[in-house]
């Protein structure tokens, strides 16, 4: 009798082979016959399973392709890919039929909605955008997640997308409208996979913390957490007849779940801000508001204040409690440049004036400007005259009446913060005026919410003075996370337990509305975090007071502190210390200035809206290109377009003025632009001399209008022409609008008569394919640039807070080229110098990792000569390390690298197995080296 032979269950039915890099994502068509891959190689290709080979391959994107999906009919491919484009494509003949534009980073993800007309993108821009797959246009753009949208589906009635992102929330989309209607949290990690049941009423999600949660879609609330992984999980896919969920992890496993309920709570929180100028009585409101009591004698608010506004009181909302975040903003001039880094996702502005000034509408009208732009999307209005007790309106009530009119304020009350007067009325009028309705409710575990509150009361202790202490230490603002945990921990009576998981999860969820400031080095938490505008503040007046009127000032006397602070309130100067790193990679993060290394390894920062010195006429005209219009906050606006510009490589800056700058082409023709304001609108012009490339000129308008455009939506474009016969500028723009609007195809010069043609060159290839992606190319490489000097930033103060926190000196090195970045001077036990070091080397792993499928990290070592450097230092060199999840890691790589000599090997890589750099690491490298010197190598 013979045996029957056995089948390996993990045997693969067919191999397909045929991508030449690692293949992302896969889709299969609706009739189960092909399937298309995305590959890193840069192409789809189509597989038949009958067949089993491949059949056809997609090629055009530039970079790696991340996502794909099928259409409904199975007739198209939708891909995304880094080159920051989806392509569609048809089945059958394999040809791109459109490119869509619009994301400005990778695009991770995509869906299609049921009835195909349309697809949905997530991107690592933060956003996701709605794409009408007919014209191969944005429909909307999706804004919310503050990271990466890696994951989105689409409900199977086609009106809702669901997206996960690595800020670990997940969000619920109207498609008609375009808003977010929901956020679902509960994650303490990244989410990494969603989906829906085929019946659309619950949501599977699954997450870097080991888990999956199920949510139920029509109330928000999540009915279970799915525990069992020990290792992140990937990807999750629900059963048809949604009784069974089945999740992929890195535990090596896939488990299958039954999908039970369970019940949690909802809530609603809406961002209301007082703004005006100074001295108008915003503060002595915020604080009637909160406390019910009169402010007395308070001072003016430095940058920013924030603290939550519960509403108990109120019947509940449809979906939950209703709570407030109250932002006071300062009026100072100086505080603008960062003001409106804080003001997006507002859902209520109260504008407060002085009733005593003469023209109180002026100030008003800029304020109304400035958040119409910054909140990026409709909010309610009120206006509210300040310290009335002091004297009432010097206008007439009407003159108050027109401007509510014209500006479309919903509600005008007079108030007093020190006799209450009207504060209820505008208390009342907040609350009644908020859109609780358009705003997307929050869903969360019972935890988050407690833990939520606790570090918000721990927060607004930070404002308070000790009561009968004079002279008390005030309460520390800057915590590490175990020091805040561990204040929560006493606050936490008679509650249940919360991981560390939790606890951190809703620091994170606090970072985003600007309630706490989750520094990205040091793992600290600033509870104030208007401070870091307030130091900014500070930095603007400084360079504002350079002698020659340049916008300029040495990074080292920012890190020194040496700034302007008038009548600021400083903090400790443990805590100022960190605080002017955290906001002077603010600064440079946020591209307000140019960082410019000079020749002795120190540094510059450059700004270009602060730049006071007004441009010379130059003896020769160049020649005006265009001209763009638009609206929005023009100091940010025209500070990043020059830093983006700077740092690509077709274009340097050169010198620049009073709202002006000069560039040069790659072969030093000169181009350049400037801008004039026009009350809060802005207009730029882009001009060059004569003997610039054509292709130079194209390239620096299309970057220029790209970005106004990003800033603005509503950028209107105005081209300008020049006669090629005698070079003489044609200035009648309203001849021009005629042609156009007649079609005619030129116009004749009023000199010499020759005509000049409208549709040129630069006209017929401005929205070209080619020009579009050389000036994507151009973003990206600025982006990258600017992103890694971020990084190094980063790792800095991460470097130095470590040393601080451990107890020892950290020493930045100017000058990095030869391959260490800084050292850490070990502290005897008396605390005096020891002259034992490390050296550092700080390097980002997006750039210099490569992770393998064993689960090892590969350093490559891109410049040869610091083998040997390294190798024969005196003192370990550590190679520090932070990855894009944010972890920090270092190893000792001179030992790794003398193994190797010994062993007879060349080193051009270093399997990375590094350790978390934190204090105690430190600490116990510091104990084993002072204790156990190492042997003397010479240098």
């Amino acid at each position: 009798m013979s045996k029957a032979r056995s089948r390996k269950t993990d045997s693969a039915v067919t191999v397909l082979k045929g991508h030449t890099g690692g293949v992302n994502a896969v889709a299969v068509t609706p009739d189960g016959t092909r399937a298309v891959s995305a590959s890193d190689d840069k192409t789809l290709r189509i597989w038949d399973f009958t067949a089993g080979r491949s059949v056809g391959t997609l090629a055009g994107h530039t970079a790696w392709v991340r996502s794909v999906a099928v259409t409904p009919d199975g007739g198209r491919v939708v891909s995304g890919s880094k080159d920051n484009t989806l392509r569609v494509w048809d089945l059958a003949t394999g040809r791109s039929i459109a490119t869509l534009t619009g994301h400005t980073g990778t695009v991770l993800s995509v869906a299609v909605t049921p009835d195909g007309t349309r697809a949905v993108s997530g991107s690592s821009d933060f956003t996701l955008r709605v794409w009408d797959l007919a014209t191969g246009r944005s429909a909307a753009t999706l804004q919310g997640h503050t990271d990466q949208v890696g994951t989105v589906v689409v409900t199977p009635d086609g009106t809702r997308a669901i997206s996960g992102s690595t800020d670990f929330t997940i969000r619920v989309w109207d498609l008609t409208s375009g808003k977010s209607v929901m956020t679902l949290q509960g994650h303490t990690d990244q989410v990494m996979g969603v989906t829906v049941s085929t019946d659309g009423t619950r949501v599977v999600s699954s997450s870097l913390d080991n888990t999956l949660r199920v949510w139920d879609l029509a109330s928000g609330e999540s009915i279970v957490t799915l525990q069992g992984h020990t290792a992140a999980v990937w990807g999750v896919a629900v059963t048809p007849d949604g009784t069974r969920a089945i999740s992929a992890s890195d535990d090596k496993t896939l488990r299958i779940w039954d999908l039970s309920t369970l019940r949690k709570a909802s809530y609603t929180n809406a961002k209301v801000l007082f703004v005006g100028d100074s001295g108008v009585g915003k503060t002595g409101l915020v604080h009637r508001l909160t406390t019910g009591t009169s402010p007395g004698q308070l001072l003016s608010t430095d940058a920013a204040w924030a603290t939550q506004w519960p509403l108990p009181h109120e019947p509940k909302a449809k979906h939950g409690e209703r709570e407030i975040w109250l932002w006071d903003f300062a009026g100072q001039p100086d505080y603008r440049l960062a003001h409106p880094l804080y003001m997006d996702d507002t859902a209520l502005a109260v504008f407060v004036f002085d009733p005593q000034d003469r023209n109180p509408t002026a100030g008003l009208s800029e304020w109304d400007r400035m958040m119409t732009r910054a909140a990026k999307k409709p909010f309610a209005k009120l206006l509210a005259a300040g310290r009335c007790d002091r004297g009432r309106l010097m206008v007439s009530r009407d003159v108050i009446d027109q401007f509510c009119k014209d500006h479309e304020f919903d509600h005008y009350c007079e108030t007093s913060a020190h006799t209450g007067d009207g504060c209820d009325d505008l208390k009342k009028a907040i609350i009644d005026q908020i859109d609780w309705n358009a705003i997307p409710y929050t869903v969360s575990p019972e935890t988050f919410r407690a833990l939520k509150q606790d570090i918000v009361k721990i927060k607004d202790r930070t404002y308070a003075k000790p009561k009968g202490k004079k002279k008390a230490a005030p309460s520390p603002v800057l915590l590490s996370s175990d020091a805040l945990r561990e204040m929560v921990a006493k606050e936490w009576k008679g509650k249940a337990k919360f991981t560390d998981d939790e606890f951190r999860a809703v620091v994170g969820l606090l970072h985003p509305p600007g309630m706490v400031w989750k520094l990205e080095f040091g793992d600290l938490v600033l509870l104030q975090p208007e401070r870091i505008n307030a130091y900014a503040a500070a930095l603007v007046r400084k360079v504002r007071k350079h002698i020659d009127e340049i916008g300029v000032i040495p990074e080292a006397e920012v890190l020194a502190g040496d700034l302007d602070y008038a009548d600021m309130a400083r903090l400790p100067k443990d805590e100022e210390e960190i605080v002017l790193r955290a906001m002077h990679l603010m600064v440079v993060d946020r591209s307000l200035c140019i960082r410019q290394h000079k020749g002795d390894g120190k540094a510059l920062l450059i700004f270009p809206s602060l730049y006071k010195r007004e441009r010379p006429e130059r003896p020769s005209h160049p020649l005006v290109l265009m001209t763009f219009r638009f609206e929005g906050h023009l100091d940010e606006i025209y500070a990043t377009l020059v830093v983006h510009l700077h740092h690509t490589d077709a274009f340097k800056e050169k010198q620049l003025w009073l709202d002006a700058a000069d560039f040069e082409s790659v072969t030093k023709k000169k181009i350049g632009l400037k801008m004039t304001r026009h009350e809060g609108r802005g207009e730029i012009i882009v001009f060059a001399d004569g003997n610039v490339e054509e292709d130079s000129r194209l390239l620096f308008v299309k970057y220029v209008h790209d970005h106004l455009k990003a800033k603005d939506p509503n950028c209107l474009r105005i081209r300008h022409y020049v006669c090629e016969k005698c070079k003489e500028p044609f200035g009648d723009q309203a001849t021009i609008d005629r042609a156009r609007g007649k079609n005619q195809k030129h116009i004749f010069c009023a000199d010499c008569g020759k005509k000049i043609i409208l549709d040129d060159i630069i006209e017929q290839r401005f929205s070209a394919e080619d020009t579009v992606a050389q000036a994507r190319a151009m973003q990206a490489q600025a982006q990258v640039v600017l992103d890694n000097e971020s990084k190094e930033l980063i790792l800095v103060g991460h470097s130095y807070v470590i040393a601080g926190e451990a107890g020892q000196i950290y020493r930045q090195y100017t000058n990095s080229d030869h391959g260490i970045d800084g050292e850490i001077e070990f502290k005897k036990d008396n605390g005096q110098a020891s002259s034992t070091l490390i050296y550092l080397q700080l390097k980002s792993g997006d750039s210099y990792l490569d992770p393998r499928k064993d689960g090892t990290e590969i350093f490559t070592i891109k410049n040869e000569r610091h083998v040997e450097y390294w190798r024969v230092r005196k003192y370990p060199v550590m190679l520090v390390v932070r990855t894009s999840d944010g972890r920090i890691r270092w190893m000792d790589v001179r030992a790794y690298l003398q193994k190797e000599k010994d062993a007879g090997r060349d080193v051009k890589q270093i399997v990375f197995a590094g350790e978390p750099f934190t204090a105690a690491a430190l600490r116990a490298m510091r104990d084993k080296y002072l204790r156990n010197r190492p042997p003397e190598v010479e240098e």
